[in-house]
């Protein structure tokens, strides 16, 4: 078994003829939490996606949890927990509805969908509007049942890509808190433009900068002029 949440080398994907990442190579340690940095169009995203099983590279190798994201699909996403910046939410159904739904997609049984679903609605403060459609909650609201959606089937590896955003103060301090006590047993990586809180958290960064490796290690060689 792999010491390492995520290993790539010589990473590569194009769109088209541009090249969204250029031989990129890292090691990610399990459990902690770790910072993924750059400005917007650095490569992140599509690294996210790549982790996720969503994209597929077009050279290069990576191995997510132990695991090919392209060959062993299936078998990773039942480890991943996955927040982006906009709810993954049907917006007709009601959070309860929503939690049932993805809850089934990860073969968990009714009860334990309605008992963890519970703890986690009141763990964010959502439990008041559990039966309410999701299109009817305020953005905050809306982002704190992604973030009980995301966490449903126990993940092993949480990817937060900009988390934070559309969390009020609250919301906020309760997801940090969150991720605090899954430190030293769940592995967290996360986007975030945020650098002073996204390094005021992180264990170990990994900066990209057009689509390269521009800096990784520990956060405390972290620069954030790079």
């Amino acid at each position: 078994m792999s010491e390492y949440a995520v290993e790539a080398e010589n990473l590569t994907r194009r769109y088209g003829y541009r090249v969204a990442l250029k031989k990129v190579s890292f090691a990610i340690e399990k459990n902690g939490i770790h910072g993924l940095f750059g400005a917007n169009g650095a490569g992140k995203t599509t690294l996210m996606r790549i982790i996720t099983t969503l994209l597929r590279p077009h050279g290069g190798t990576i191995k997510v949890m132990g695991f090919d994201p392209e060959e062993e699909a299936v078998e990773l996403r039942g480890l991943l927990g996955l927040v982006g910046d906009k709810p993954l939410l049907y917006p007709e159904l009601s959070g309860r509805e929503n939690l049932h739904f993805f809850g089934k997609l990860y073969g968990i049984n009714k009860d334990e969908i309605d008992a963890r679903g519970e703890e986690l609605a009141e763990r964010f403060g959502v439990k008041s509007w559990l039966d309410e459609p999701t299109k009817n909650l305020s953005t905050g609201l809306r982002k704190r049942f992604d973030i009980v959606r995301s966490t449903l089937n126990n993940p092993e590896l949480y990817l937060l890509d900009e988390p934070y955003a559309g969390l009020d103060t609250e919301s906020t301090e309760f997801f940090s808190e969150f991720l605090e006590e899954h430190r030293k047993t769940r592995t967290t990586i996360l986007t975030t433009h945020n650098l002073e809180r996204g390094s005021s958290m992180c264990d170990t960064f990994l900066t990209l900068k057009k689509g390269k490796v521009a800096g990784h290690g520990p956060i405390g060689q972290f620069d954030m002029k790079l």
